[in-house]
């Protein structure tokens, strides 16, 4: 009878112990946010921008770059034209080459311009399509330090040395000039507008610079 009694106090003791641990559980249960239970979510991983994309910012550049790098001797050839027609209103000897190299010269700017023109559209069109994006980014800032060099040579060197031209060929005696200063007017005009289309690219590219910051 005595070793019956003390089993039984046992499996009680037993019991309450079990109880106890479950009722120390929930209490920790209840003291936990529930936020705290649930599944941390990984952070979002942005995907890269598409390659084609990156290739349209690059193409872009590389266009500007050939621009500037083709502009980079206009402003000498502008110079020496200035220097012959200056030396043709001094002397009153007409030079016979004068009128072909003015000629030339305003169909190459007009092709300048024309470029720009070109490299502006593709530069719009990137603003439609840009993206949040570090690389992107990087590339956008890019464009935008080849775009300051090249609005600064066609607005400084491009431009006045166009403006300086067309009032030394005014200087030559009508008999002399020839289609001389309507050849000037024309380099001129296509200067202002390689320089405004300059500005423009300018423009838009610091435009792309803020559209793509992540």
């Amino acid at each position: 009878m005595k070793r019956i009694i003390t089993a039984l106090i046992l499996v009680l003791q037993s019991s309450g112990a079990i109880h106890a641990s479950e009722s120390a559980l929930d209490g920790l249960r209840s003291a936990v946010p529930p936020s705290a239970l649930e599944t941390v979510a990984a952070p979002e991983v942005k995907a890269p921008a598409p390659s084609d994309l990156s290739y349209k910012f690059d193409r872009v550049r590389n266009d500007i770059r050939r621009l500037n790098s083709d502009t980079a001797w206009l402003r000498s050839d502008l110079n020496r034209l200035e220097s012959t027609a200056r030396r043709i209103a001094q002397t009153n000897t007409a030079d016979p080459f004068f009128q072909g190299e003015l000629q030339r010269k305003a169909w190459e700017l007009s092709r300048y311009a024309n470029t720009a023109q070109s490299i502006g559209m593709d530069l719009r069109g990137l603003l439609g399509q840009a993206q949040k994006d570090q690389g992107l980014n990087s590339a956008a800032r890019a464009i935008e330090t080849d775009a300051n060099s090249l609005l600064s040579r066609a607005q400084f060197d491009i431009e006045n040395s166009a403006q300086r031209l067309e009032w030394a060929v005014r200087g030559i005696k009508p008999q002399l000039a020839g289609n001389a200063q309507w050849q000037a007017m024309d380099i001129s005009r296509a200067a202002r507008d390689l320089a405004g289309k300059a500005r423009d690219i300018s423009g838009d590219a610091r435009t792309l610079v803020s559209n793509t910051q992540p």
